[in-house]
Formats: structure tokens, sequence, C-alpha cells
């Protein structure tokens, strides 16, 4: 199976840069709090992915990259420390002991400065304990875990608390309720940055039953407001990619120069040969490179092309293709022994 599905194979974005994403972490987090919003984030940058390149590149922060033990139990590693952590376009902060954030000056600093100059912050759970330290809640209708609510009122005095609401959207300031909630609270964001299209698919993808609210479904655009009118075309040759029309959106992506869109498209029609010269045109400096390689190895694959394929495979693997990702595809089974 090639490294982007058609499952994943959909909507795109023109943006010159993938937005940053942000996932707090800290020992005793809550596991859904962060492992939620994360999973929807990452399939949904991949799902609005162009050419390759995520619309969204997530990433765990902690105060260090030394190991943390979420819920005492599940060890994760972050990925940055607040240090060496990129300055993110998004932020999400999930609950858990989130005392660990707000009785350290340092990640509070931290925290504060990020939060400030986000372009959306997210709280899940009782992380907006966290925000609430931070003066950032102030004026604003806020909810947390149902038994946090009463926390939360107390340390944001100036912020009207609600219980027994999902998620409250004040534009740079999303918090959520408890645990599950950050999921929905992650498909709403989804859906503001990039489509209501990209956030039913993304919660297709997850088997996650997602039924917004009638007065937010109404505010969203179905095609992603982030792109240009060659995303919206690649939008519209994934629609019709998913109504069986795949020569219409072999024609659009054609049309669009979208390369690794293409090759798939005519990989699934099992035009292996001209999914290989799609793959081909995908300039080596493209940020999609690796994928389109590792696409091309599965399709000289097909054609029984052993050793080019190998040559192919190995070239992904070392632009950083995982080897055991390679070795277990079903595409590449001609040839798993040799890599």
């Amino acid at each position: 199976m090639r490294t982007i599905l058609l499952l994943l194979l959909l909507a795109a974005t023109a943006q010159a840069k993938p937005r940053k994403v942000a996932v707090v972490v800290y020992n005793n987090a809550e596991i859904l709090d962060f492992a939620g919003p994360t999973e929807v984030l990452s399939a949904a940058g991949n799902i609005a992915s162009e050419d390759g390149q995520p619309a969204l590149e997530v990433y765990l922060v902690a105060k260090t990259t030394q190991p943390i033990q979420a819920q005492g139990f599940v060890t994760i590693t972050p990925t940055y420390s607040i240090d060496s952590a990129p300055r993110p376009d998004v932020v999400v902060i999930p609950g858990g002991a989130v005392n660990a954030l707000y009785d350290d000056p340092e990640m509070m600093k931290w925290l504060a400065d990020v939060t400030g100059r986000s372009e959306v912050t997210m709280s899940v759970c009782n992380g907006a304990l966290a925000l609430a330290k931070t003066g950032a809640l102030d004026g604003l209708t806020v909810t947390t875990h149902f038994n946090a609510i009463e926390h939360l009122r107390k340390e944001a005095p100036k912020a009207h608390v609600e219980d027994g609401r999902r998620f409250v959207d004040n534009g740079h300031t999303i918090t959520t309720a408890g645990v599950s909630a950050g999921i929905d609270g992650a498909l709403h964001l989804t859906a503001r940055l990039l489509g209501r299209r990209v956030a039913d698919q993304t919660a297709r993808y997850m088997e996650y039953h997602w039924t917004p609210e009638a007065y937010l479904a109404k505010s969203y655009a179905y095609w992603n407001p982030s792109t240009d009118d060659r995303g919206r075309s690649m939008q519209q040759a994934s629609a019709a990619l998913e109504e069986h029309r795949p020569a219409e959106a072999i024609a659009m992506y054609r049309r669009a120069g979208a390369w690794i869109e293409l090759g798939d498209a005519l990989f699934g029609t099992g035009d292996y040969a001209g999914a290989l010269a799609a793959y081909t045109k995908l300039p080596a400096t493209a940020k999609g490179h690796a994928h389109a390689t590792y696409n091309a190895a599965c399709a000289l694959a097909k054609l029984g092309r052993t050793k080019e394929a190998v040559a192919r495979a190995k070239e992904a693997i070392a632009a950083g293709i995982p080897a055991d990702r390679a070795r277990g595809d079903s595409d590449l089974a001609s040839i798993k022994d040799q890599l």
C-alpha cells in the first residue's frame, strides 16, 4: 500500500508551508486528552495535503525531551522541548495532573508566550486551568470537564464558565469538556481551518461519529478556505474519485500538475505505468519527493521491474520512509526480502 493512501488522498491546501501544531504533554497528562486531538489533526493534515506536504505539522512539546509518563503508565517521548520547539500556529493543552504546568514558572512563561501569539489555542478538559492562570480566559465564555467546573470558576473569575457544553469557541481560544470532547473540539477546529469536507473525511477515517451542532455546521466552509483555485480543483478531483468518476479526477489532477495525487489515482485504476510516469514528474526538491519515490517503487513492483523497484524503495527509505513499513507493504511483497 502506497504511503499516500487513496483513503487519505483528498482535499488540498495551497499554503506555502503547513501550520505548526504544538500538543503539550507532561507527566500524568490524560492520554485521550492529547491523543484524540493529535489523531484528528495529524490525519486532517494528511487528508488536506498537497504534493505530499501535509497541511498541518503536529508535534509534542514538553519542558524537556525526556520521556514522560501519561497517566502514570504510558511512556511518551516529546518531539521538542520548550527551548527547541518551533513557534506554533496552533497550541493544544490537554488535561490531567495539570498542576505540572501551572506550578512550573518556566512552563507557564512559555505557554503565555506561545498561546498569546498563536492563531488558535485549544484546551481539553482541565487543561483550561493552565490558560486561566495566564489570564487568557478573562472575559470569555469557557468550559471544562464537569468535575473541574467549580475549580475553573475560582481560577477564572472574570470568565463565564458553562457546564454541559461539549466545547466553546471564542475565535482565538477553544475550550472543551473532558477527555473525548477533545476529539470534537479538534474536528471543529479542522472544519474551521480546512473546511467541513476535510473534517468529515477525518471523522470517517477515524470511524468516529461526529455530528456538529447545526448552528456551527452552518458556519463552516465546505471546501478548504485556506486553498486557492488549484487547491479547490484538487478537492473537486478527490470528490470525483469518491463518486467513482476516476477519469474526471485524473483529468483534473493532470491539469493541476498534482503528480502524487495523479499517480495515486492512476494506480487505483491499475494503470501502473501511468502512475510511475506521474510520480517521476515531481521535482527532486519538492517536499513530497520521498513519498513519490516510494510510490514509484510500488508501481515498479507491480510492473514486475524488480531491480528498479528495489532501488527506488531503498532510495525512499534513505530519505526517511520507515523500512518496516516498506517490508510490510503488500504492494512491495515481491521485493520485501531485498529491503
